[in-house]
């Protein structure tokens, strides 16, 4: 409250200066006597003494006859004028103090706020604002005390938003998505003709984050996007459906508790523990119920160049049919489940760890491995069916669907049915990453970035059950005219990893069973506005019947697919 005695006076001023004006011309409306004082001369400048002159009063009409004497001025008539002159004067200074009070008003309100949420961070600006403050001229401090009110109230103003409950963000992308297949009219012998493909559509996706701290320890993070709801590897939105309004869901909403740098625990809808963006294990859309946990270990300067351990572990909760006793020919029963047995959950548990190095300032790596644990997995092929759907996810949601949920492409023991081929999912990963710091082409940079990833699902010793991605990117968008390019090329078997879950662009229609080239230029046409092209080539693995209770829904006589996406994406 130090600004409160400059501002009283500030206010104070005006205000004394408007009173007085506002008597001075009461007094002098209310007066009817006065003194005219002056010379009346004749053309040639001369002094007229003793002439008569006649003085009206305007405002009562009353004249009045004086002699003129060497010491008479001419008489004023221009009173009316000067008094609305001051009336006019007085009406614009309220409107000054009333304008002046308000900014003060708010002000004030400003201050509290800061006071009251963020007194600690406040200090901390202000201390860091007073070094560079004291180390100015005189005349800098000067022109600092007189800078404009209003100009301080816009910072107060800017500091509020900037710490206040919430932080808001998101980004909408604009898509232009192309499949495109030829027809095959001749298949092998047990095989139906496959049509061509021919599906251009529009498409939009828009998310919405909000954040905000509950304390040092405690954050939260909660996300809106668009999509449909039967489609979990996809945030996309159709152009279509006549005029009808789209729907927008819950994506993520999770608490992050953080009592140190080393230890980062979350629970609620998340992103998986391992999800690196990189179309390999998980869809970059796809996100589970459950709980996270990272730990962190970092180490001073060793010969290994390892500055940091990552110990992650992730347990999610996919399914809880609450079934007491299974039934013969209930959806569970279809899945595997034994008649007679009790109903269990699907879950997924995945751990592992990541070391980081740091050669120098512009080489680093990281490499590390995981196991994905997967109990009941049929439960997610039967959600993929009529009769699983409705047990499995329609309950939770307490609505109906359009239909079952998509992205199937595993193998199972029949056609279109409920049970995988491979009886268990226990998939090991490897991966590895180099970092380039790169090279720099006029004002922009190209970092350079190769990973490799191998996975084995070592549940089972079938045959197609290995996947692999190896990619390789030259360049970062950040600003505008940065650009950049990648490839990747990836092949997974049928029995490698669950389809629902992987990446449903570098398998079109399905996750698994496919091996594909995939390319993309990406051009900044502003700071946070980017241009990307993407191409994926796609060809299936295998054919139905290649294995003993091995059925497919593409298969390997399928014509290889194009699909082209242009898109643009708007960071805010």
């Amino acid at each position: 409250m130090l600004c409160d005695k400059p501002l009283m006076r500030f206010v104070l001023t005006p205000l004394a200066v408007a009173v007085l004006l506002v008597i001075a011309a009461t007094a002098f409306a209310q007066t009817d006597t006065g003194k005219i004082t002056g010379t009346v001369k004749d053309q040639n400048g001369a002094v007229v003494p003793g002439a008569n002159i006649t003085v009206t009063n305007t405002r009562t009409g009353e004249e009045r006859s004086v002699k003129a004497t060497e010491d008479t001025k001419p008489p004023d008539t221009n009173v009316d004028d000067r008094l609305r002159a001051l009336e006019e004067e007085v009406r614009r200074q309220k409107q000054m103090l009333t304008e002046m009070q308000d900014i003060i008003a708010d002000q004030r309100r400003v201050i509290e706020t800061l006071s009251q949420r963020t007194s600690a961070a406040v200090t901390t600006d202000v201390n860091e604002s007073i070094k560079p403050a004291a180390a100015a001229s005189s005349d800098a401090t000067s022109q600092t005390q007189t800078s404009p009110l209003e100009d301080r109230v816009k910072k107060l103003e800017g500091k509020v938003l900037a710490i206040g409950p919430f932080r808001f963000s998101g980004d909408f992308r604009l898509r232009f998505d192309g499949i495109f297949r030829k027809a095959d009219t001749a298949p092998p012998a047990g095989f139906a003709p496959l049509t061509h493909q021919q599906n251009a559509r529009m498409r939009y996706r828009l998310r919405f984050n909000f954040d905000t701290d509950i304390d040092s320890k405690v954050s939260f993070h909660g996300q809106l996007a668009t999509g449909p709801i039967n489609n979990a590897v996809t945030m996309d939105q159709d152009f279509g459906e006549i005029t009808t309004r789209h729907p927008f869901f819950i994506s993520e909403a999770w608490i992050d508790y953080h009592p140190n740098k080393a230890v980062q625990l979350q629970a609620g809808r998340l992103q998986e523990i391992f999800a690196d963006n990189s179309r390999f294990l998980f869809d970059d859309d796809i996100r589970f119920n459950g709980f996270n946990e990272k730990y962190t270990l970092s180490f001073k300067n060793n010969g290994l160049k390892v500055s940091s351990l990552e110990l992650r572990a992730g347990q999610y909760i996919l399914s809880n049919p609450n079934v007491a006793i299974v039934t013969s020919g209930s959806p569970l029963a279809q899945a595997g489940a034994i008649v007679g047995s009790t109903g269990r959950s699907s879950n997924l548990f995945h751990q592992g760890l990541l070391a980081n190095q740091k050669f120098n300032d512009r080489w680093s790596s990281q490499f590390g491995g995981d196991v994905q644990l997967y109990r009941n997995p049929n439960q997610i092929q039967l959600a993929s069916t009529a009769n699983g759907v409705a047990l499995i996810v329609q309950n939770g949601l307490g609505i109906t669907l359009s239909g079952p949920v998509t992205g199937t492409g595993n193998a199972t023991t029949t056609s279109s049915g409920a049970i995988y081929t491979a009886r268990n999912f226990q998939i090991a990963r490897l991966t590895y990453r180099l970092n380039w710091a790169g090279f720099k082409s006029r004002n922009h940079v190209y970092p350079v970035v190769f990973n490799f990833q191998a996975a084995r699902n070592v549940g089972i010793g079938l045959k197609e059950r290995d996947a692999m991605l190896a990619s390789f990117q030259i360049g970062k968008v950040t600003n505008r005219g940065d650009m950049a390019f990648l490839y990747v090329f990836s092949s997974k078997g049928a029995n490698s990893m669950i389809s629902q879950v992987t990446d449903d662009d570098l398998g079109t229609n399905t996750g698994v069973n496919i091996r594909t080239n995939h390319f993309r230029f990406d051009y900044g046409l502003a700071k946070k506005i980017t241009l990307q092209s993407l191409l994926y080539i796609q060809s299936e693995l295998r054919n139905s019947g290649a294995f003993p209770n091995f059925f497919v829904p593409l298969n390997a006589f399928t014509p290889r697919q194009y699909r082209l996406q242009e898109q643009i994406i708007f960071s805010f």
